[in-house]
Formats: C-alpha cells, structure tokens, sequence
C-alpha cells in the first residue's frame, strides 16, 4: 500500500518528462526553420537543435512530417494567433460587419509582418507539396466558411463578389509581406519596410472593404 503513491509519482514524472522531450522537438523546427528554411527541415538537424536523439522523432511523433505538423498548426494565424477573433466572429450569430473584417484582415497584415517564422510558413506552403501543408489549407478553408455563413447574406442581393475581393486582399496581403521582407524591395513604390508603408497597405484594406460594405446599402 506505501509503495503505490511511489509508482505514482514515478509514472507521473516520466509523463511530464516525455511531454517536455515532445516541447522541445517541437520548438527546435522553428528554431531549424527560422535559421535554414524549410529546405533545411530534416530529422538530424531537429534532433541536433534540441539536443536529442533524432530516434525520437518516430518514437513521439511518428515521423517528421508530423512533428512538423504539430509545429506549424501551433503557429498559423487563423488556427492560434486569431483564434479568439475567429470564435467571436463565429459563435455568435451576428453580421461580420465592415468593422470586424477590417480589424481581422488588419491584424492578419500586422501578425504576418511581426513573426518570420509564419514568412516562412507561408513560403514553403506555396512552395512544396506536402500533405500537412495541404491539411493546413484546408482547415484554414473550413475557418473561412464559418465567418462567410455571417459574411455571404449581407451581399447576397449585391452584385459585389465578396468571396473574390476577400481573397484577393488575402493573397495580397500574404504576398506582399513575403515580398517586402524577404526580398525588400519596394511594390508599387511602397516600402513595407517603413512604419508609413505598413500605414498605407492597412489605409488601403479598410478602404477596399469599406466600398464593398457600401456597395450593400439601399
């Protein structure tokens, strides 16, 4: 009877072991990612980051792909970073008004400007074919028709397409970071660089939804 509170505690240390070990290879592919890129993503040198031994990415994870994978989604915007948002904009049943895609759209901007691990995210999931990255995309799908079931009535006797000036906005945005920071040169003369570049692209997102908003009225 004494013996068991022991072995309790034992298991219960060695699952709190594991789970650190998981951490750490997890937070050792941003770091590999960060200092590499995805080209540099393999097991040796995850494994090397963490001061591990590349063994247990099969052991915990099952392979490289999914330890990737459980990197990643911990770091997407629409998955983590606005999650909170997102909920709001979905759980309730309210109009995404002009508002409230401006400020997501603008955050969107914003987050994506502020992480290089994400730059990085989004290069290598317009680069290479893989089945988490494709996964990933989807469920960012999956997010989207949640916030258009309170997007898509407002313009439904419009004739604003505001799925497609969305997704313009979306890769826009996506390609203009990309574009700024990793290659920094200027777009159409706007330097990303710069806190007046930064103002002028976020100016410009409230001004495009608000003309499509104002499309909707009477």
């Amino acid at each position: 009877m004494k013996e068991e509170p022991k072995k309790r505690k034992r298991t219960s240390g060695a699952i709190r072991d594991k789970e650190r070990t998981k951490n750490k290879m997890v937070q050792a592919v941003g770091k590999v990612l960060l200092k590499k890129g995805y080209t540099g993503l393999n097991a040796s040198a995850i494994a090397r980051e963490a001061g591990l031994d590349k063994s247990l990415v099969w052991t915990y994870f099952g392979g490289l792909d999914n330890l990737v994978e459980e990197y990643i989604v911990q770091r997407d915007f629409w998955k983590f970073k606005a999650k909170d948002s997102i909920e709001n904009l979905t759980t309730v049943s309210k109009e995404v008004n002009e508002h409230d895609m401006t400020a997501l759209l603008q955050f969107q901007f914003q987050a994506l400007l502020d992480d290089k691990i994400l730059q990085r995210i989004m290069l290598w999931g317009i680069s290479e074919k893989k089945d988490f990255l494709r996964n990933l995309s989807d469920e960012r799908e999956i997010i989207g028709e949640a916030i258009f079931k309170n997007i898509d009535p407002q313009f439904k006797d419009s004739n604003v397409d505001i799925r497609g000036i969305l997704a313009i906005l979306v890769a826009g945005i996506y390609y203009l970071v990309l574009h700024g920071k990793i290659n920094g040169s200027l777009f159409c003369g706007i330097n990303l660089n710069t806190v007046n570049g930064e103002k002028r692209i976020k100016e410009s997102i409230s001004q495009i939804i608000s003309m499509a908003y104002k499309k909707t009225i009477a």
